[in-house]
Formats: structure tokens, sequence, C-alpha cells
């Protein structure tokens, strides 16, 4: 009777396995949907005694994650990117853009949480978190141009999103690829307004 025996493998194959095992674990990770949820109910550009208003109304629940970091005192920063576009022949072109940055942080010592626009360099205090996060709800976030409101037929888009980029070197691998620290960036597109 012959019995038959599988060789030994060579080389490439287990290792190949090993390396592709936690390649594939992070892959499915990244895959999962986000804990922390930001919904933008209303964004709209007036025009208040010449000058122009960024008025954004918006729900955002950082994960467990985020707020036990807030609360170890790293803040938490929102980017939020206003353009005024118009069609082009290449499809919509950017002919103005503004940056605002909000960064949400807590000072252990003082007990204190604070809200800054860090482009305009105006501060909100709060004593509790809820209070701060509930500021966020409805923003009123003043334009560097009256120009920025769009006219038809352009058209206006609004971006926010967690600026990963501002995390402390030791969270910015975790923003990757931990789906407690994602953050889907929403957007809101309306039309410009009827020329007066």
């Amino acid at each position: 009777m012959r019995s038959w025996t599988r060789p030994p493998e060579r080389g490439g194959r287990r290792p190949l396995r090993l390396l592709l095992a936690p390649l594939l674990a992070l892959a499915l990770q990244a895959c999962a949907p986000a804990e922390s949820t930001l919904s933008l109910d209303q964004a709209r550009v007036e025009l208040r005694s010449g000058a122009g208003v960024l008025v954004v109304e918006c729900d955002w629940r950082p994960s467990a994650a985020m707020l036990d970091a807030l609360d170890h005192g790293i803040p938490l920063t929102l980017e939020l990117d206003l353009t005024r576009e118009r069609r082009g022949l290449l499809g919509w072109q950017v002919q103005q853009r503004e940056l605002h940055r909000l960064e949400l942080r807590y000072f252990p010592l003082s007990r204190n949480y604070q809200l800054r626009d860090l482009d305009r360099a105006t501060v909100r205090s709060f004593g509790v978190r809820a209070a701060a996060l509930a500021a966020l709800s409805r923003m009123e976030l003043p334009l560097a141009h009256a120009s920025m409101r769009a006219v038809a037929p352009e058209r206006q888009r609004l971006r926010v999103v967690l600026d990963s980029t501002a995390l402390p070197g030791a969270l910015r691998l975790p923003a990757l690829v931990d789906p407690a620290w994602r953050q889907d960036t929403v957007e809101r597109i309306w039309p410009g307004t009827p020329a007066a």
C-alpha cells in the first residue's frame, strides 16, 4: 500500500498569509460605519449691514472615544469649507473660498469647555460639555467678504469635516483606521440668490 504525504510548503505562502491577515482586519475595520454622526440641517449665507454671515444649523454627536479624548484635554476641530461656485466648461468652478476651523476643547484645571473659531480668534466658554455641543447646533460665522454670497446662476457649497490633522500625533493613526474616530464628511449645496 502506498502512502502519500504532502511536501512541506516552501518559502512564500505562510509569511504572505501572516502579512495579509492584519491588513484584511484593518480594511474590514475601516469599512465599519462611523460611530460619530454629524447632520447638516441647514446652511445659508445672509447679508447683515453689508457684511456676510454664514448661518449653519447642525447636529454633531461625537463618538464615546472622541468625548473621552475631549475630556482629557484633546481638542476636536471641525473644518467648515464654504465655496461660491460658477458653472464652467468642465463643471462647477470655485470662484471664492473661505475656511472656518472650530475647535472644541476642555480645560481640566478650570473645568471649562471652549469653542474657538481658530481663524477669527473668537472664543465662547461653557461650564458643561452638553452646552458646548449645543452651541454647535446653530452657528453664525462672520465672513471676511460679503461677495461670498452666491447669486444666480452660481451656487454655494458647504463641506464640514473633522480635521484629523489637528489631533496629536499619537491619535492620527487611530483617526484613520478606528471606526470610533471616523467622522463622515457632510455637504450641503444650495443655489445662489436671485440678483436684486
